[in-house]
């Protein structure tokens, strides 16, 4: 968030979201759904290729 100068309000606010949605998400006491993946990706302009500039995978292994 800090490199698009986004806060949270300002973020939820372009999702379409609530600001507790952010910070559960933040907190990682809420999972990332696939609406909530369009919502970012468009809030940010983005494309569905775009995709790995907001999600990284850690393996389990």
């Amino acid at each position: 968030m800090n490199q698009y100068n986004d806060n949270v309000y300002s973020l939820a606010s372009r999702m379409n979201v609530s600001p507790s949605t952010i910070y559960r998400i933040l907190k990682s006491e809420r999972n990332v759904g696939s609406n909530l993946i369009v919502k970012l990706l468009k809030a940010f302009n983005l494309a569905e290729k775009d995709f790995d500039k907001f999600f990284r995978f850690i393996s389990s292994y």
